[in-house]
């Protein structure tokens, strides 16, 4: 089997462990044939994303670091990346992002509803899904994404599997198809352990409900497996290889790299 991951971030983010070049060394410990760094998108003016990011001004250092880990390992590739959230007035600036890189990976950690941002983390409304659903769809429409990220992360709090679930999961699953972007399924959310909810105990994702929709109705949509690693030593850890069962056993169609 092929190793690569291509969600992968580092501590220019102020919640990660590492640097770019500490999360390829484990890399090319595990003998990965690729790597893609793809920390959270800087804004220069956005607020609402949060604080948790690297600055702004730190973006051209990051793209540095990855060009000099590039030469430094030439026994891997390394990719260029950045994971964004999608809005309208962003448009223009993830063109050029996208310019930049070598892929881009969308992750839609917030909505707006009524003029106030929310986190998908803490989703608990029909509602929330609904706008969830339609922001990805408008985001893979423009053509810039190469991967979803965690598209089920709207399971995180949300407390059973129900009919807006599944709404949620097709509408994910046919824009994925018609744009040809890459479905995630993401470790990170395993290394959260099991919780419990009203429909019972399961981990917060991925979510079994949601990608066996996938694998059952839309099974030819592409699928990767990435570690989502905040902390060099969770790159090829038991929660990896959880994720890589997780997929085959529900027999989605995996690719091994971009």
């Amino acid at each position: 089997m092929l190793l690569t991951n291509y969600h992968t971030h580092h501590n220019r983010c102020k919640h990660a462990k590492g640097n770019v070049e500490d999360y390829v060394k484990e890399a090319v410990k595990h003998q990965y044939a690729e790597i893609g760094m793809s920390c959270h998108t800087p804004h220069q003016n956005f607020p609402q994303m949060g604080v948790r990011r690297m600055d702004y001004s730190d973006l051209a250092t990051y793209f540095n670091d990855i060009e000099q880990a590039q030469k430094k390992y030439p026994q891997i590739k390394v990719l260029k990346a950045l994971e964004c959230e999608y809005f309208p007035h962003l448009y223009d600036y993830m063109v050029e992002l996208r310019k930049q890189t070598d892929y881009l990976i969308l992750a839609q950690h917030y909505i707006e509803i009524d003029g106030k941002f929310q986190d998908a983390f803490h989703f608990t409304k029909p509602k929330q899904l609904e706008v969830y659903a339609a922001c990805i769809e408008e985001a893979m429409a423009t053509k810039l994404f190469a991967i979803l990220a965690h598209p089920d992360v709207f399971m995180t709090l949300y407390p059973r599997f129900d009919e807006a679930c599944e709404a949620a999961a097709r509408r994910i699953g046919k824009a994925a198809l018609e744009n040809d972007v890459i479905l995630e399924v993401n470790a990170n959310g395993l290394r959260r352990q099991k919780q419990t909810y009203e429909d019972g105990v399961r981990y917060p994702y991925p979510s079994e409900k949601f990608w066996s929709i996938i694998a059952t109705e839309f099974p030819s949509v592409k699928v990767v497996v990435n570690s989502d690693c905040h902390d060099p030593a969770y790159l090829n850890d038991e929660y990896m290889q959880m994720a890589r069962d997780m997929a085959k056993r529900l027999n989605l169609n995996v690719i091994e790299r971009l």
